[in-house]
């Protein structure tokens, strides 16, 4: 049985024209709506990268947010870049990779739900539900109108009935 996984959001940090995308840990998704924060006027690397990303050109949107974190940034631009490269390697499935760059994230920013809710992706990518589920309601507690968020948990939710569907049917077997 395939299911959906945890949100992505990508935080742009372009100029004055809204960024917005959704990005699925198993593939792309254009089609379904989502809220982004932009910021502006950012480091252009910075910039480059999460349009890249939102291209879906993955390999050079993490190269360049990459090579922006490198510069001096202001903490709400890093926080975002963090963000981003997380979503970045979530997009890979290296989740691995992702999980210190979202958690940088929400170290510079402990309000932005968008870390949050890209850090539930990589816990969902590892089958961690729990950590995942606790960083969705995290999310919720700042956003409770996010319609991200709580496509988030019910995904999540999903994903906590298969498992115990499993297990179930393992014991019963």
């Amino acid at each position: 049985m395939r299911f959906a996984t945890a949100r992505i959001v990508l935080i742009a940090l372009a100029g004055s024209v809204p960024v917005t995308t959704l990005l699925a840990a198993d593939n792309i998704s254009r089609d379904a709506p989502v809220s982004a924060m932009i910021f502006g006027p950012a480091n252009p690397l910075l910039a480059d990268g999460a349009a890249a990303l939102e291209a879906g050109r993955v390999e050079d949107g993490l190269k360049l947010t990459l090579a922006g974190l490198q510069l001096p940034n202001a903490a709400h631009d890093a926080a975002a870049g963090h963000a981003n490269a997380c979503a970045g390697y979530v997009m890979q499935k290296r989740f691995d990779d992702a999980l210190p760059h979202c958690n940088k994230a929400i170290e510079l920013d402990a309000q932005n739900w968008r870390a949050l809710n890209n850090r539930a992706a990589v816990h969902v990518g590892k089958g961690s539900l729990e950590l995942a589920l606790l960083d969705v309601l995290s999310g919720l507690a700042i956003a409770p109108e996010s319609s991200t968020l709580k496509l988030s948990l019910r995904i999540v939710q999903d994903h906590q009935r298969v498992m115990r569907d499993r297990r179930r049917k393992a014991v019963q077997a």
